[in-house]
């Protein structure tokens, strides 16, 4: 497979689109430690007769080095420093490098420009562009010592446009520059870090299928569903294969790109 033995770390791993990530990447031989505040409760890679024990989603996995190669968990707060540096190295000790990591934790605020509050808008941008910036600077010297290097952001169609108005639910403005500002990070880091071997991308999703999306009612899901021509909301795994593409060495030539999975919304 095309990823087969790399190692993969994933923030925000255990559900939505980073659940998606994490599977895909184990899926197409990846070793993955995937970081979150909780551990997630659908594993599809765990035998029913293993069972979950209750403290499961608050313990680091134990088990992080054992020979099938599951993608194990271990507790992240991207918001975190301290809590980076120990994600940092859980993934050593499980792995003793990494090839590939994945910022992909997040977070919104659904208030518009003039509601937005000093805190939403620290909150906003430390988990989604503070934390990709200090996951990276964390990573840097596992990175630069793998041959394949890649780290993959995920950014937003609405870090490029802003999305419909009412009934679709309110903007979030910390949120667009939040992504806005990710989209140059990984644009800047593309082009310091190519020296070391470092390739920098990012995917930019559209509308999905996620925990987030369903909880929207149709009303207001329906605008920004119509605006991408494909007519539809995409499923989390489209976006786990282009994630998985730009982390493989199929990509190695690939670097500062923004990768729309949106069923050509931005286009339109």
């Amino acid at each position: 497979m095309e990823l087969d033995g790399l190692v993969a770390a994933v923030t925000g791993g255990a559900g939505g689109l980073g659940a998606a990530i994490v599977d895909g990447l184990y899926a197409r031989g990846a070793r993955v430690v995937y970081g979150d505040l909780r551990d997630r409760a659908d594993k599809p890679w765990q035998k029913p007769s293993e069972g979950t024990h209750p403290s499961d989603s608050t313990q680091p996995a134990q088990s992080a080095g054992r020979s099938d190669g599951v993608p194990v968990y271990h507790p992240l707060d991207v918001s975190d420093r301290h809590s980076w540096d120990q994600f940092a190295q859980a993934v050593r000790t499980a792995h003793g490098r990494l090839d590939i990591l994945v910022n992909n934790a997040g977070v919104s605020a659904r208030k518009d420009l003039l509601d937005t509050t000093d805190d939403d808008w620290d909150r906003v941008l430390r988990v989604n562009l503070w934390a990709p910036w200090t996951g990276l600077r964390t990573f840097i010297d596992d990175l630069t010592a793998s041959p394949h290097a890649s780290v993959v952001n995920i950014g937003s169609i609405y870090g490029h446009v802003p999305p419909p108005p009412p009934p679709s639910p309110p903007s979030s403005v910390a949120y667009q520059v939040s992504k806005a500002g990710l989209h140059m990070l990984t644009k800047t880091a593309a082009v310091e870090l190519a020296s070391r071997g470092i390739r920098v991308n990012s995917v930019l999703p559209g509308v999905f299928v996620t925990p987030l999306l369903q909880q929207l009612s149709d009303e207001q899901l329906r605008p920004r569903v119509e605006r991408a021509p494909m007519g539809r909301p995409g499923d989390p795994a489209d976006v786990a294969a282009a994630v998985s593409y730009l982390a493989s060495p199929q990509a190695s030539f690939v670097t500062g790109v923004l990768l729309p999975v949106d069923g050509g919304y931005i286009a339109s």
